[in-house]
């Protein structure tokens, strides 16, 4: 079932897509915001407040892990429930192992729960739907730090050099705009770093920080949105 969106709204993915993608490409992208298709189940919902629990524990204790495995392995035998949903629940469970793999990446950074309830992100006058996982606490220099953390999990497998290079550059625009979301949605008596603002992107175990130059990044950001706007479909 498609929905409709008349103003101007894009997720950070198909951003982030749209960043990398041909002129053909993010025609394509602009029309599937306009016109989105209701996904029948929501991918890995399961999971993602598994990883948040292990994340924003002090210990990183796996106990939340393993409640959700078993959860899930169960699911993939039910015989009862779609297979869309055996299928999830066996791509969920890939990423609970992924996340205890990333165990060394990841262990530097001090992850604290993030509000339920975030505000909207406008850039150009495009709503853009972000929401950001977890908040991510640091300090330099005496001075209380804040950023943000978006769990990216995706299915591409791809190894090549050309789409390990899209998808590095698609999470430096993603943690480009966890940064952009602080600034404007998350305010706290805490001053935003770039270097506490990333992508995770769980299935191959990268972490894409927003670049402390990132000037450009966010006018290419802000000039594609102008784009969509301009763009979008009247009908």
């Amino acid at each position: 079932m498609a929905l409709l969106h008349k103003a101007p709204r894009i997720s950070t993915n198909e951003l982030a897509l749209f960043m990398v993608s041909s002129d053909i490409a993010r025609m394509g992208i602009i029309k599937r915001s306009k016109h989105p298709q209701k996904a029948p189940i929501i991918r890995y919902k399961d999971a993602r407040p598994a990883l948040c629990a292990h994340l924003t524990d002090p210990m990183r204790s796996v106990n939340p892990l393993m409640v959700a495995e078993a959860m899930l392995s169960q699911r993939m035998t039910d015989m009862s429930v779609s297979p869309l949903m055996r299928d999830d629940a066996s791509h969920s469970i890939d990423v609970l192992h992924a996340i205890q793999n990333m165990a060394n990446k990841l262990g530097p950074f001090d992850f604290q729960p993030a509000p339920t309830k975030q505000g909207k992100l406008t850039i150009s006058g495009v709503e853009v739907s972000v929401h950001a996982d977890l908040l991510v606490h640091g300090s330099r220099k005496g001075q209380d730090q804040i950023g943000a953390a978006i769990l990216r999990m995706t299915q591409d497998d791809a190894e090549t050099d050309g789409a390990k290079a899209k998808r590095k550059e698609m999470g430096l625009f993603v943690a480009t705009i966890a940064r952009l979301h602080i600034d404007q949605n998350l305010k706290t008596s805490r001053t935003g770093a770039n270097r506490l603002c990333m992508s995770i992107d769980v299935q191959h175990g990268e972490v894409f920080l927003a670049p402390d130059a990132n000037t450009q990044r966010i006018k290419n950001l802000e000039a594609a949105c102008q784009m969509i706007a301009a763009m979008w479909p009247s009908q």
